[in-house]
């Protein structure tokens, strides 16, 4: 009796076990994946692009580019960003929207669609730094009722 009983007893144990093993090994895999090594994103600072090197204009996009990584994105991981700094920061904001402007409304799409792209990666990398490094306002949490 004990025979009859240990095959069937066997052949349960073998239905149910073995998707139970593999859901275990899946998840396995799962968290080898999470303990793997990636090499973290680095500030790496503008995309430099190829243009004419007499394009004033895209030089001048090149430059203050070059500005916001080294001198205000720094001054964030320095400890040095003063509201002074800040101020400095806005109106280099401003002149990289008014030379956009420019490319835009000279048909210079192709320029435009680059240089806007990178300037908003750019800001977004600024004020993402700002807030995590404690430079920005709080912002006011609004609930409705």
């Amino acid at each position: 009796m004990h025979l009859v009983k240990s095959p069937c007893l066997l052949a349960c144990a073998l239905v149910y076990l073995l998707p139970l093993a593999a859901c275990i090994e899946h998840i396995t895999e799962q968290q080898l994946e999470l303990h793997k090594y990636r090499v973290s994103p680095k500030l790496t600072g503008p995309v430099k692009f190829v243009h004419d090197p007499k394009d004033v204009m895209l030089n001048e996009l090149d430059s203050a580019l070059q500005k916001i990584s080294t001198v205000y994105i720094q001054a964030l991981f320095s400890g040095t960003h003063t509201p002074e700094v800040e101020g400095r920061m806005r109106s280099l904001e401003i002149e990289l929207f008014d030379l956009l402007d420019q490319l835009y409304k000279q048909n210079r799409l192709a320029d435009y669609m680059k240089y806007e792209a990178e300037v908003t990666r750019q800001m977004i990398i600024y004020n993402m730094l700002k807030k995590l490094f404690g430079y920005a306002p709080e912002e006011l949490d609004e609930k409705v009722e």
